[in-house]
Order: structure tokens, then sequence, then C-alpha cells
């Protein structure tokens, strides 16, 4: 069995372009190095090769072998070990991807997002576990879903997690030293992990160019600067998103804002994020637009303040989004909660950048870190009546109007139903006392719902409007106050 599984691999490999036929026996040697065997026979494989089928088989030979514990962790950290063995080298990959890049873009691209998926860097069966629909609501159709994907850790695991002390190295989850490194109890596989070098901002190799293990839209990207150093939003941030669609017209980019509570999960690595897809934020209509030369700022009807420039000219641009910038680093409008400094600042942006035909548009993003003694966790973030739904940083991804909400959802939901349907008390499900305010508003709607799994889903939607709403500076009644910012900005 053994021996047939590595030839389904080495077909796989061969078939999927990632490996060469005169580099065949060298990673077939690397495998069987792995399982402590010296023998092999070349077998003739004529059927398709079900990836995951395969891979199942041989961590299956490997913890009958006693090689690895029968745990996702460790099964992860071999997996990726043995598609490992028939990789080419990081440099190899770079040299190829470059290559392309200078013919098409676009085919640089597809290349290196069907190598991601092809070695099951990106997770692609468990992505599909997520369950993803569409609000209508008041803005644009919210995209929602809830996260299935990641799987939780072992209650062993966890253990060792108290027992094997927290290394630095990597860095971080985003980290060059990723590359290649097998994993720990703490760290995920990373063996098949492969980064492509790119130049933003005249920094020759400057950044690097991966996809998402756990990709939330289509090619899921992350730029991370090589050097690690925190999140930042600043007129240098500006050039480099710009550099990066000059070179990609194809994706869209946006960073995260550089500040606690605005500033997204990761705050301790510099990196943007995108993709190859578009977002409810660019279905936003338009109420408002100056012309200032050469740029059109608009203002759009958003949950949280959004300011679009467009433009060809990317000096012109780029400027504006400066005089932006500075201003509002400097706005206070206390009648609206809005201070840009106390003991530290509070004011910046999460900025996103999409080129289409040769036109910048640029989405500035107001956001504001201030917290108070009545809100904690955030003026600008969040009610705590919420969190039953979303409690963790509104981010980037957010911000464009895609909910990622976490996986825990899925199970209470269901037993919201379950409980409703039965007419059984709510104190006897302690995991729904979070839920219990919610489900009473709603409970008789739900009970004369046709579908009762719909109407609760439109629910976590009109939910989660109301989260990226509380995250907006100005509120949809301030929008005169709004306007009158932007004006003052742009003069």
């Amino acid at each position: 069995m053994l021996n047939k599984a590595i030839n389904q691999l080495v077909h796989y490999a061969l078939e999927n372009h990632f490996l060469e036929k005169a580099d065949c026996d060298y990673a077939i040697n690397r495998v069987l190095y792995l399982y402590h065997i010296d023998t092999f026979e070349k077998e003739a494989i004529d059927e398709p090769v079900d990836f995951f089928q395969v891979m199942e088989e041989l961590l299956d030979e490997a913890i009958q072998r006693s090689l690895i514990e029968n745990d996702i962790t460790y099964k992860d950290h071999f997996e990726a070990k043995i598609i490992d063995c028939f990789l080419p080298r990081p440099s190899e990959l770079n040299r190829h991807f470059h290559e392309l890049k200078r013919i098409d873009p676009v085919k640089a691209t597809n290349y290196f997002f069907h190598f991601s998926q092809a070695t099951n860097y990106i997770k692609t069966q468990r992505i599909k576990k997520n369950i993803s629909f569409v609000y209508e609501g008041k803005y644009a159709p919210l995209e929602i879903t809830i996260n299935l994907s990641k799987p939780e850790k072992d209650p062993r695991m966890i253990g060792l997690l108290r027992e094997n002390p927290d290394t630095d190295y990597p860095k971080c989850a985003l980290c060059m030293e990723n590359v290649g490194y097998y994993g720990s109890s703490d760290k995920a596989s990373r063996s098949n992990h492969r980064v492509v070098s790119i130049t933003l901002d005249q920094e020759v190799d400057g950044w690097g160019f991966q996809y998402s293990p756990y990709a939330y839209f289509n090619e899921h990207t992350i730029i991370l600067k090589k050097e690690h150093i925190p999140m930042k939003v600043d007129v240098k941030t500006f050039r480099e998103l710009a550099d990066f669609v000059d070179q990609f017209p194809h994706y869209l980019m946006g960073s995260n804002a550089g500040l606690p509570i605005v500033g997204g999960s990761i705050l301790s690595h510099y990196h943007f994020q995108g993709g190859r897809t578009d977002f409810p934020i660019q279905k936003a209509e338009i109420v408002h637009t100056i012309k200032k030369g050469r740029v059109i700022v608009d203002v759009l009807d958003w949950p949280l303040s959004v300011i679009r420039l467009s433009s060809r000219d990317r000096t012109k641009l780029l400027a504006m989004a400066e005089q932006m910038l500075n201003y509002w680093q400097s706005y206070s409008n206390p009648d609206l909660g809005i201070l840009a400094k106390t003991i530290e600042c509070h004011n910046t942006f999460t900025p996103i950048m999409r080129k289409q035909q040769d036109q910048y548009h640029f989405y500035l993003v107001l956001r504001n870190n201030r917290a108070t003694t009545e809100r904690p966790y955030g003026l600008f973030h969040p009610r705590e009546e919420l969190f039953h739904i979303k409690k963790e940083n509104i981010g980037l991804i957010e911000v464009m109007g895609l909910a990622i909400l976490p996986g825990r959802l899925k199970q209470e939901l269901d037993l919201i139903q379950h409980v409703l349907k039965n007419n059984l008390p709510l104190t006897d499900y302690p995991e729904l006392k979070k839920h219990e305010p919610w489900i009473e508003k709603i409970r008789d709607k739900v009970l004369k719902a046709f579908r009762m799994d719909l109407f609760l889903q439109m629910e976590v939607g009109r939910i989660f409007e109301e989260v990226i709403e509380d995250c907006g500076v100005f509120k949809r009644t301030d929008r005169k106050a709004f306007i009158d910012f932007v004006e003052k900005a742009c003069r």
C-alpha cells in the first residue's frame, strides 16, 4: 500500500507541475527516508489521483509505524513534510514566478495560486466546511462566513503547550522564518510553505507574497514585510499599496490600521491583505462628491465612515490621501466623541487600494480607537450586547463587508432552533446564556418563520451590520458633520 501511495503522489506532483521528471528519484528517496524504509518499486499510475485519499493512507501508515501520533497537529506537520519532498526550493519557485510575471502578472499569480492549492498549503477541504451566506443589508449585500475551517486543538496538545514554553522562532506566523519550518505544538506546519519575493516602494525583494492557508475569499493574499516590524499606516503605506496594484492590477490590496482595537488580530508584523475578488464596500452608493483637480473625492454610504479617492494620476491621488491622513490625525469633534489625542493618538485609516483600467480607487476608512470607562472595549467598537455574535477586533476584512464569525455559532444556532422548536427552558443550556436577550427578543418571529435556519442567518447578518455600524466614527445621522470634515480636509 505504501509503495503504491508514494507512486500515486509522484504522479500527482508531476500532473500538477510542482515536480520535474528529473527530480523524481530525489523526491522518492526523501519520502522513503521519512518512513525509514530503503526499498521501492516504481509503478505505472493510469487513473486520476485523489490527493486527499492518498495522503490519508500515507498518514495512517505513519501512525501505524509509530512515526507520529494520531493527532491533527502531528498529522499536519508530517503531511507538509511529505509534500515538501516534491517541491522546488524557494529560489526556484521565485525564479519561475518572476519569469511568468514578466510575461503577464495574471499568469504568475495563477501559477502560484494553483501551486498553493495543489500542495495543500491552502486548506481547500477544510475551507469547504465554512458556512457562507449573504445578508441584504441597508447599505449593500453583506457577506457572512461562519469559520469552521481551522481545526480545534486536541486537549493533549493544549497540555503540551503548557509544558513546552513558547519560543521566539519564528517570531510570528507571518515571519519569513516560517518557510520550510516543520511546526511545533503551538506553531503551524510550514514545510510546504513558499513565499515569493517582491519589491514595494524601492525596497528590492523586501516583501513577501503568499496566500492565506485558510482563505476567506478568492485568492486571499498576504503581503508581508520581511523585516519583523509592527503595523503602521502612513504615507509610505500608501506608496506601497499603489506599487502593489501597479504590479498586480487584478488584485485589491489593503492594510489593517496600526492601532489596538481597530487594527485587526496581528499588530506585531507589518503586512497587507487582499485578493482577486470584489467586496461589498465596492457596491456602496455615493452620497457626496467633491472634485479636486484630477482627483474625485466621494463620501460613501457605508456602516463605517469611508472616503473614496479616484484618479488616473497616482501622484495627485497619493498627495490627496496624505492630506486627508494629516487632517484626520489632528481632527477632534467632542460632540461626536471623536478625540484625536488623549495620552496617545487615536485617529488612523484602514486604507484599501484597487486599480481598474488605469484608474486608482483608494478607500480611506476612518478609525478611532479611544476607549472610555463606559466603553472599555472602545468607543467605536461593537457594543457588548453584540459580543454574542462578534467580539473580536473589526479589521480590514470586516470593514469591507465580509464577516468572519466564530465557528461556535454553528452549534449554537442549531441549538437555538432545537430549544425553540421543542419549547425547552433556556436555563438548561448554559452555552446559550450569552444569546438569551437576543433569543427572547426574536422568539415569536423565529417560531413563525417558514425556515428557522434562514431566519436566524438573516438575524446574524443584521447584527453584523450593527457591529460594523458601531465602528463608524460618523454615524448616518452625522452625515452633515462627515461631509463638512471631508470638505475641510480637501482644502
